[in-house]
């Protein structure tokens, strides 16, 4: 019976060379197989397709291509592109549309990917025998194509209200593979030159307000900013967006926060508040504090408007709560330094008290 040639991997056609060539150097036989995502793109994107006996092998070299399973943590010296893990939800819409809108802006490439469960790619550890099953390779044929149609429903609406000359303009690339998708994601972001993530949370339903396990583990482990949008956002355009308050407890690890978020919205028109929840006995060492922080910030960034205040309360959340729903805020902003801050507002048991959270996006950067 002759060897069936099976999809490993669905990639940028540059990626996808770079992929053949490393198979090739390993004697592994590959194909390039066009696939349209998206009807009449400029970007081509294409399945890599190998022997079934060489499966083992090929996957290793999909990892190491796309930074799985490197074992160690590699320095991007110049980050540029913008990551929008999906999942075909809503929410997973709207992360879509918000990268995109940033992608834009910040003149970045936009990346999205999928990861699928895959029959064959989870059962088959390295180094085992892979035998033939005709059964087994109709499931993973089914599960890939079955992704790419999914994957083609989903971008299609969304590239149309945005305009498909648009939408070019980020030089969009698209990434369909059999994988664990916190994986995938943490492994991608530390390997490849990028900016951002965008990821949706739609939550644990029995526990409303919670974070989805996925989002949790890259919001926590990332090496680089995420970008948290809630399933209940009321999606508006982000030039539309007045003011990003960005959470301090006088930390210096702060200001390479706030560098970081400066890079992203410094071709918006939108204020940085930077606001610290005090206790009355602290007042007067808190104000100093703040005023040496905005003297700092307006000498670094003359152009942009900066306000630093203090804000009044027994308990950081209650506080915080009141103030976005009082004030203007489209995005809060947190350093994953306070882990007792971010631990708490995604306990289950505050879950319903932080109406906020529910509402407005969560950018968490990794100081």
């Amino acid at each position: 019976m002759s060897e069936k040639l099976v999809t490993i991997v669905v990639l940028p056609l540059a990626r996808a060379h770079i992929l053949k060539m490393r198979l090739e150097e390993k004697g592994i036989k590959c194909e390039l197989e066009d696939v349209h995502l998206i009807e009449g793109a400029a970007t081509s994107t294409v399945r890599v397709k190998i022997l079934e006996n060489d499966l083992n092998e090929a996957f290793k070299e999909v990892d190491l291509l796309l930074g799985l399973k490197s074992g160690k943590q590699k320095k991007v010296s110049k980050p540029g592109q913008i990551l929008v893990p999906i999942d075909f939800s809503t929410v997973s819409e709207k992360a879509v549309e918000m990268a995109f809108n940033i992608a834009e802006h910040l003149n970045a490439k936009l990346v999205i990917m999928h990861s699928y469960i895959s029959p064959v790619r989870f059962s088959i550890p390295y180094g085992d025998i892979y035998p033939y099953d005709t059964t087994l390779l109709k499931q993973t044929e089914d599960a890939e194509e079955e992704a790419n149609q999914q994957f083609k429903n989903f971008l299609a609406p969304l590239v149309t209200s945005i305009g498909a000359d648009r939408w070019e303009n980020v030089n969009p690339e698209y990434i369909v593979k059999p994988g664990y998708a916190e994986e995938d994601i943490l492994a991608f972001a530390n390997e490849q030159p990028t900016r951002l993530i965008v990821i949706g949370r739609g939550g644990d339903k029995s526990w409303p307000g919670t974070v989805g396990s996925v989002t949790a583990d890259v919001m926590y482990n990332a090496s680089v900013p995420v970008l948290v949008i809630p399933e209940n956002m009321e999606l508006k355009p982000v030039e539309d967006f007045k003011e990003v308050l960005y959470a301090t407890n006088f930390d210096e690890k702060d200001f390479t926060a706030l560098d970081k978020l400066m890079s992203i919205v410094k071709s918006y028109e939108v204020r940085v508040v930077c606001a610290h929840v005090g206790l009355p006995d602290e007042y007067g060492w808190d104000i100093a504090r703040l005023e040496g922080m905005k003297d700092i910030l307006h000498k670094k960034y003359e152009s942009k408007e900066f306000e630093c205040k203090l804000i009044m309360g027994n308990n950081v959340l209650d506080t915080l709560e009141s103030t976005i729903k009082n004030d203007p805020v489209d995005i809060l902003a947190l350093t994953t330094h306070k882990r007792g801050m971010i631990s708490r507002l995604f306990n289950p048991s505050l879950a319903r008290k932080m109406v906020f959270h529910s509402e407005i996006p969560l950018l968490v950067f990794h100081a």
